[in-house]
């Protein structure tokens, strides 16, 4: 029971980028890959998609076990102040995460870019230090913090610094040229 409890605990603790399983996962494929030519399509459209989707299952989470995050239920202060330590600057840099990423949608501009890739970073650097708190002190959340936080984040750095799509869309404006280059279509010639 205290091993399901603090599973619990670290996914409503987690800033969860929820990946969609099956079939939501065939779901998700589908429709980012069938809209991979748009601005916002691809790898670009499923950051949104799992954004969006953590947002919800970390306030479902949250809400279910919103008493973990009360003092009393702590046998130890220190414990507490480490558990807060290890889960809101997730949530935190989560929430802004999404802020911004909503914004990004419809300004569309290099600087506000540049702020949501440092949010990621800060976020794969609070997901580590969350790490080294959970293995001294809360062992049984390492697996889910790796897997639900540190992995997706960290990939999700290397898409922002390093994809074509998103210099194009929101460095250099010429998305709508550049995307022949990058997916260019398999045009037919009947004879």
């Amino acid at each position: 029971m205290l091993r399901t409890t603090a599973a619990l605990m670290l996914l409503a603790a987690s800033s969860n980028q929820y990946t969609p399983s099956f079939p939501g996962g065939i779901i998700a494929w589908f429709v980012c890959n069938g809209r991979k030519r748009s601005e916002y399509g691809g790898w670009l459209l499923f950051f949104y998609w799992q954004l969006y989707s953590g947002i919800v299952m970390t306030a479902i989470f949250f809400s279910i076990n919103f008493q973990s995050y009360v003092p009393e239920n702590f046998d130890d202060p220190v414990r507490y102040h480490l558990f807060l330590a290890s889960a809101a600057p997730s949530i935190v840099l989560f929430v802004l995460q999404a802020a911004v990423a909503t914004i990004l949608i419809s300004v569309r501009t290099w600087d506000l870019l540049q702020l949501l890739r440092w949010l990621i970073v800060a976020q794969v650097v609070a997901a580590m230090v969350a790490v080294m708190i959970d293995a001294k002190y809360f062992p049984e959340n390492v697996a889910l913090n790796i897997t639900l936080t540190l992995i997706p984040e960290s990939l999700w750095m290397g898409y922002f610094f390093g994809s074509k799509r998103v210099k194009h869309v929101f460095q250099t404006h010429d998305w709508d040229t550049a995307v022949e280059a990058i997916h260019p279509t398999h045009t037919k010639i009947v004879l």
